[in-house]
């Protein structure tokens, strides 16, 4: 006998089944995957190979973040955890990074990275993980900039905007005001001037071939890798990220506080109540 559930049961049976939820863990995996499968299986590295240098597995990675992404939206529009203002607040801010992206600074810094950090606060990590993906898609097609490189680009953007969505979570419930906020941006922005060169660095690192001490070599062991990597990063790429740290840091303190003012109005506008339930940006 078939027994009709309750309309709040039923609405708490789909709270916790969250499929934006599932189609987001799968972007992440995707994104690790892509990253770390050369450490893990050597013979991917080898010239010969048709995977060297991401020559088969490039556009299979961009082929599943563009379907996830676009899957991500229609799940959180579908559940509840997407408006149509928040997608237009998507498509604005991902439009805008793209075109800063193109105002080239010394040591190869731009303005791109502050306005994903900023919209990401506010609006929760899965619209910051679709901000960071979406706008450095926007800004290859701005500049040219396509290659195996740029869906390993993409989810290094997308993980600096759905961990800014976390940190600006982590804000609301700690009831941070507007200095206190600023302060946690310029902090996390200058983080990631860092982190992004880390992370992106790794795409390639194990098909060049720079130095007996830098190189990326199989069967080395984990502690041996990391000390590899870290004299590569050391040697090419640490100075260039020292730019774009400052870079983020004076961007942020020079016009994040009003920018982040006006989006925290936007979204406290449209937030909206359902039954009792304040809804809001999900985390």
């Amino acid at each position: 006998m078939a027994v009709s559930l309750p309309l709040p049961a039923r609405q708490r049976a789909a709270a916790r089944l969250d499929p934006g939820g599932v189609v987001f863990v799968l972007l992440n995996l995707l994104g690790l995957f892509a990253y770390l499968h050369p450490f893990f299986a050597p013979g991917v590295v080898d010239e010969g190979t048709a995977w060297f240098a991401h020559r088969t597995d490039a556009p299979a990675v961009f082929a599943g973040i563009a379907a996830l992404c676009l899957v991500l939206v229609v799940a959180d529009l579908a559940g509840g955890g997407l408006d149509s203002k928040r997608l237009a607040v998507l498509g604005v801010l991902s439009a805008l990074a793209a075109v800063l992206r193109t105002i080239t600074l010394p040591a190869g810094a731009n303005l791109y990275f502050f306005l994903v950090i900023l919209g990401a606060f506010t609006f929760g990590a899965r619209l910051g993980f679709l901000l960071g993906a979406l706008s450095f898609f926007l800004s290859a097609v701005v500049t040219g900039g396509f290659g195996p490189w740029l869906p390993f680009q993409m989810f290094a953007s997308a993980w600096m905007g759905a961990s800014a969505g976390l940190v600006g979570r982590a804000a609301d419930r700690a009831g941070l005001g507007p200095r206190g906020r600023l302060a946690l941006v310029i902090a996390f922005g200058s983080a990631w001037g860092l982190l992004y060169g880390a992370i992106t660095n790794l795409w390639a690192w194990p098909w060049i071939v720079a130095g007996p001490d830098i190189s990326y070599e199989p069967g080395l062991g984990p502690a041996e890798t990391l000390r590899r990597y870290w004299n590569y990063y050391l040697l090419t790429s640490l100075g260039w990220d020292l730019f774009r740290t400052l870079c983020n840091a004076v961007v942020l303190a020079a016009v994040g506080g009003p920018i982040l003012r006006a989006l925290l109005r936007f979204r406290e506008r449209f937030a909206f109540q359902v039954a009792g339930v304040r809804a809001g940006p999900r985390s």
